[in-house]
């Protein structure tokens, strides 16, 4: 349903929440839009479907990736008070750790970290433990793992890189990073609602997975502390969420006034630094957030999915306006934020919000081009012919290790083109059902190098 033109009220969003997560089948979610420093929200559903416990205001989801935001907010207050230089080797600050094997991930710095431009790998998921040390033992895992590219010549999206990003927070600080977040910006910032430690769950209202068309929820509610920077653990409310991108929109500054970052912070942070080929998923990546381009106007955010959760947090400056979706349903989390987006951004506050693409029939290509094998950290997609088009096909490792040895159920779906070097899946499976597209980049020698799986980077094994 559109919101009305004249502006956004409680009822409208409401109406658009109740009736999104039954078109979508999702168990909960919340909505929330600050405009200026006027906030609107609402929720519907159910926080646990096994005890039918309902959504409230105070209902804290887990955002996975949206984590990644407020770590590239804790590096940069850092740099602000001169403890990192973005551009100077992260060996500076980690001199006996190993990022990759080889010797080409000694030029990785904090701001090829944070632009996604490292060529480290997404690394695996595995579970590191509950202690303080989780984050420091998830990065050791990394030294057997080749770089995607080398750093600094592509894009290419990486949990491991913004857990490496907490690792120097914490060796910088002296504390866990979770006791970083609390005390550099939850505290501050006034955002109250927000959790990452377990020994704090009982403090909060937390919501709990569940599946499209399952009456049961998801267990664990957590699977790693130790990828916690990345995304793994922190749960917020959506009005939170949206508390958080007012920061940027207030350029470094809470609701009381408070400095959390600099002004050039914040300005550094919403340059971009690498083209995304993905163009579904973002134009740009900046130093933290993602970068939209909407009819010209820029629009800068983030979005993350735990087995638990899902989140997208979108802010406008040009507008003053910040928006925030949460759910319970993880699958449905990015339909559910494109749904309010359309409604809130683009029919109510008129921003030209793109459709998203459709396949193009009569665009021509050389399937030849892209056949083959491509390979990251505990995932395989090959790509081959069928017909006159092409089809791919994903393997993936449980927990994206290869040392698990135990294979998920292959994804096989056809690619439709829709510009050069950019198809569609006709399955959105194979994107962890984010309704991204699959793009291909070439190399130095014009021959296609990287695969793209939205935001994940695979290299070319053959």
């Amino acid at each position: 349903m559109p919101i009305s033109p004249a502006g956004v009220t409680e009822s409208e969003l409401r109406e658009l929440c109740e009736k999104t997560i039954a078109r979508l089948d999702i168990a909960g979610a919340q909505i929330a839009v600050a405009i200026g420093e006027t906030m609107v929200q609402a929720e519907a559903g159910v926080a646990n479907a096994e005890r039918d416990t309902p959504v409230t205001a105070e209902t804290t989801f887990q955002i996975g990736s949206t984590t990644k935001v407020y770590t590239a907010v804790l590096m940069m207050q850092l740099a602000d008070e001169g403890l990192v230089d973005l551009d100077r080797p992260v060996t500076d600050y980690l001199p006996d750790v190993r990022l990759a094997t080889g010797e080409a991930w000694r030029t990785i710095t904090p701001r090829l970290l944070m632009a996604m431009t490292s060529g480290l790998d997404n690394g695996p998921y595995t579970d590191t433990g509950r202690g303080d040390d989780a984050v420091a033992k998830y990065v050791a895992l990394l030294e057997r793992i080749p770089l995607v590219f080398a750093p600094g010549t592509a894009y290419g999206y990486s949990n491991a890189s913004t857990n490496v990003s907490g690792l120097i927070v914490e060796t910088l600080t002296g504390q866990c990073w979770d006791d970083v977040l609390r005390e550099r910006i939850l505290g501050p910032a006034g955002l109250t609602e927000s959790v990452s430690l377990f020994e704090e769950l009982p403090y909060h209202r937390p919501a709990v997975g569940r599946l499209p068309g399952s009456d049961t929820v998801v267990r664990p509610w957590c699977f790693s502390r130790g990828m916690a920077p990345s995304g793994s653990s922190l749960a917020t409310t959506a009005r939170d969420l949206a508390r958080f991108g007012q920061l940027f929109l207030r350029r470094g500054r809470a609701a009381d006034g408070t400095r959390i970052l600099s002004e050039a912070a914040v300005a550094t942070m919403q340059t971009p630094q690498a083209d995304v080929p993905s163009r579904v998923f973002a134009d740009s990546w900046c130093v933290g957030p993602y970068r939209k381009v909407w009819g010209g106007v820029e629009v800068f955010g983030h979005s993350g999915t735990t087995h638990n959760g899902s989140s997208t947090l979108l802010w406008i400056p040009e507008h003053d306006v910040a928006v925030a979706v949460v759910v319970n349903t993880p699958p449905r989390g990015y339909p559910f934020a494109d749904a309010v987006f359309d409604a809130v951004l683009r029919d109510g506050l008129g921003l030209p919000k793109p459709q998203r693409p459709e396949p193009d029939a009569g665009l021509t290509f050389d399937p030849d081009d892209y056949v083959g094998r491509y390979d990251a950290w505990g995932v395989r997609y090959d790509v081959a012919r069928q017909g006159g088009g092409l089809a791919l096909t994903v393997r993936r490792m449980r927990d994206n290790d290869p040392a698990t040895g135990e294979a998920e159920e292959p994804i096989h779906t056809l690619l439709h083109p829709i510009a050069p070097q950019r198809f569609l899946p006709a399955d959105d499976a194979v994107t962890g059902n984010h309704t991204w597209d699959i793009a291909f980049t070439a190399g130095a020698d014009g021959r296609i190098a990287l695969l793209h799986n939205g935001a994940f980077a695979a290299r070319r094994g053959d």
